[in-house]
């Protein structure tokens, strides 16, 4: 299975606008040092609760993004549309829309604010992310964050901390560090892949905004190995990127190793919106939740040092599934409400009655999880399945109850193992299983 998950290559945004000059974000009280702030991962995507001119949002904090974007708006909105400027913005397959841009916005994400914020609204209904994501989303934040303070990425207790750049002491135990290139307002490092047993230096792209490991132009210098195989990398406005998949020999970040990493070949012919040079990739958070990361944008330099998720195996999916979330449904749920009550003595059974129980009906929102697609002779194919069926549940659960790991845990668990789904076509309810089959062997050392 492969959940499809937010990348800067499916989302990449370009604006035709020139860069904006304001202070950015200042800290709440000017002699604070740091503030803590903390975050949701999920599926290793950062979302951040922000308030844009007071309304409360969910933002995915995306490095991979040089402004800021919301989304999910009414079409009714037409006063901001009629006092913003339109601005006409394209994906990585050259699929185009509109965008309006808004000025003097107060953005607060903790205890941080800025007053003069400029945001572009996109009303295009096909830009959903919260749906390709499964996650409420309203909107995406990247350079506009990181580019006045100091932030401090920690993937294991889900929190950042913002430096003041007057108070950052540079003195750090165990940290490595290395030089940082800002290319369009977008953070690049320069470090190693190994295949076929030779080391090639690449500059890859570091993208919080991707689920995925790492990404390479199929026609870089490391080679597509034979083990590989076709899938859907993720979806661009409206359309599919496809691309290969297999696995590296090895790659490097300072003096950490990292074996076998999961490495993705998009197809070039996707990507006729954007520059994707031969040996330049992307870091996703497949690889970056693997450490502590520290960004110095004014500086122009980045400090890491491995978590203890450093050594985790990079799995694939052994199911052939392809799925993605399509919108959302209501879940009535009844729930039970404990009150107290009289105290009375029963005399038959000879206990005392304390309590009575009462039911309070509640509707909930969840994500509907549908096959997006089956890869070909797949296990998944041979069962039966097809794109369009709705997920009811899996090993007899309720989709909406698993997060996406717990999925991608189950679907790469363990080759032979038969997994159960129920699920929904048609307006008819089947039963299906399959057994979990690898489609992808070892990489030789």
């Amino acid at each position: 299975m492969k959940i499809i998950s937010l990348t800067l290559l499916i989302f990449v945004v370009s604006f035709s606008s020139l860069a904006q000059n304001y202070d950015g974000f200042i800290f709440h009280r000017p002699g604070k040092r740091k503030y803590k702030i903390n975050f949701i991962d999920y599926n290793n995507l950062i979302i951040v609760k922000v308030k844009l001119n007071g309304i409360p949002m969910n933002f995915l904090l995306d490095t991979g993004v040089d402004k800021t974007v919301v989304f999910g708006l009414d079409d009714i909105n037409n006063q901001i549309k009629n006092n913003s400027k339109k601005i006409l913005i394209k994906g990585v397959s050259n699929a185009k829309t509109y965008a309006y841009k808004m000025k003097n916005n107060e953005l607060e994400i903790g205890k941080l604010k800025d007053t003069n914020h400029t945001v572009y609204a996109i009303f295009d209904k096909s830009f959903n992310v919260s749906d390709k994501i499964g996650y409420q989303v309203q909107g995406i934040i990247g350079y506009e964050f990181f580019k006045t303070l100091i932030v401090k990425i920690n993937y294991i207790k889900n929190h950042l901390k913002v430096y003041n750049p007057q108070f950052f002491s540079k003195s750090l135990n165990n940290y490595e560090t290395l030089d940082l290139k800002l290319f369009k307002q977008k953070p690049y490092i320069r470090t190693s892949l190994q295949q076929y047993d030779i080391w090639r230096e690449f500059t890859f792209l570091i993208d919080t905004g991707s689920g995925d490991a790492i990404w390479v132009h199929p026609k870089s210098d490391v080679k597509i190995p034979p083990l590989s195989f076709d899938d859907i990398l993720g979806y661009g406005f409206a359309d599919m990127i496809k691309g290969k998949r297999s696995k590296a020999q090895a790659f490097k970040l300072g003096s950490n190793l990292l074996k076998q990493p999961k490495i993705a070949y998009p197809d070039s012919l996707a990507y006729t919106g954007v520059s994707f040079a031969k040996n330049i990739g992307v870091l996703g958070s497949e690889i970056l939740r693997r450490f502590h990361w520290i960004f110095d944008y004014n500086n122009l330099k980045i400090y890491f040092k491995p978590n203890h998720d450093i050594d985790k195996p990079f799995n694939y999916d052994m199911s052939g599934l392809i799925l993605k979330y399509d919108g959302y449904q209501q879940i009535v749920q009844y729930q039970h409400v404990f009150s107290r009550a009289q105290v009375q003595h029963d005399n038959s059974t000879g206990y005392n009655k304390a309590q009575t129980v009462k039911s309070k009906l509640i509707i909930k929102k969840r994500p509907i999880l549908k096959v997006g697609a089956v890869r070909l002779n797949s296990s998944a194919f041979e069962a039966g399945f097809i794109a369009g069926d709705q997920i009811l549940k899996i090993e007899g659960r309720a989709s909406y109850r698993y997060d996406l790991e717990e999925i991608f845990e189950i679907l790469s668990s363990t080759e032979g193992r038969e997994i159960s789904f129920v699920i929904k076509r048609g307006g008819r309810t089947y039963t299906k299983s399959l057994t979990l089959r690898s489609r992808l062997k070892e990489v030789d050392d």
